[in-house]
């Protein structure tokens, strides 16, 4: 009976150590991609191309990069790509996305300015992204003033020609576009919510709605906010300022970018 109770003692103690020993053993994983542009241009002979493989679950944080992959020379799109990285720093409720780049001598030719999730919440490890083309500045610069229209808290400084300043005990009117085509924000007094359509130079505001409750103060300010929404076709961002203009070309909004605040 001894001997038994031996047996499945050591058949127990090495079930236990089989899950570990199988995730030890996983080794390094990758995403496989492609990114291209839009433009009918061939690049430069000493541009670099680079896809990086962040962790961006914390808005408010700068991403930290799990693995990178680097072409020089690397001809014309599409581009194929593969990072490798340790599959034991995911975690299953983090966020996972794959930016790219084209940079020559210091300066960004082309870069991505959405946001395209991997391995977690549903998505898996290929990918295909669309850079868009950017001119002008070397790299520290670019990557300072090139400030995405989505992911980014936008704090309304003014409205038409009037500045905005948020009433006392009141929260700061702002926006944020989400990747996935949802807007959120408040209006100073009431939590904003709706959809836009974007692209490179036009913007449109869908069902946008608030929760209607009544203030004491900031109730003007809010309510000219959401009418303006409205008559917003386009839009611009320069020097981390965001631009919204009316069908006439009028900035009837603007915004600059802050730090992400806890929602």
């Amino acid at each position: 009976m001894k001997r038994i109770d031996i047996v499945y003692r050591l058949i127990a103690v090495a079930s236990l150590l089989l899950p570990a020993t199988a995730l030890s053993g996983q080794g390094v994983l990758s995403i496989d991609g492609t990114a291209t542009y839009r433009e009918r241009m061939t690049l430069p002979p000493d541009a670099v191309f680079e896809a990086t493989l962040e962790d961006i679950s914390r808005a408010d944080s700068p991403a930290s990069v799990l693995g990178q992959a680097h072409l020089e020379q690397p001809g014309n799109p599409p581009f194929h790509f593969t990072i490798q990285y340790d599959p034991s720093q995911v975690l299953p409720n983090h966020i996972y996305a794959v930016r790219a780049r084209i940079t020559q001598a210091g300066r960004v030719l082309f870069t991505t300015d959405q946001r395209y999730q991997v391995l977690t919440q549903g998505h898996g490890s290929e990918i295909g992204t669309i850079m868009l083309r950017r001119t002008g500045g070397s790299a520290s610069a670019t990557r300072a003033a090139d400030v995405s229209l989505r992911e980014i808290y936008w704090k309304l400084v003014q409205l038409g020609n009037k500045q905005v300043t948020a009433a006392d005990q009141q929260q700061e009117a702002n926006l944020v576009f989400r990747a996935e085509g949802r807007v959120t924000g408040s209006g100073g007094c009431n939590r904003l919510t709706g959809s836009y359509i974007a692209n490179e130079h036009s913007l449109r505001f869908n069902g946008m709605a608030s929760t209607r409750m009544a203030c004491m103060r900031g109730m003007e300010i809010e309510d000219r906010f959401l009418a303006t929404l409205e008559h917003v076709r386009t839009w611009k961002i320069s020097n981390q300022q965001l631009e919204l203009y009316d069908e006439s070309g009028r900035t009837v909004a603007r915004f600059t970018a802050e730090a992400m605040k806890s929602r």
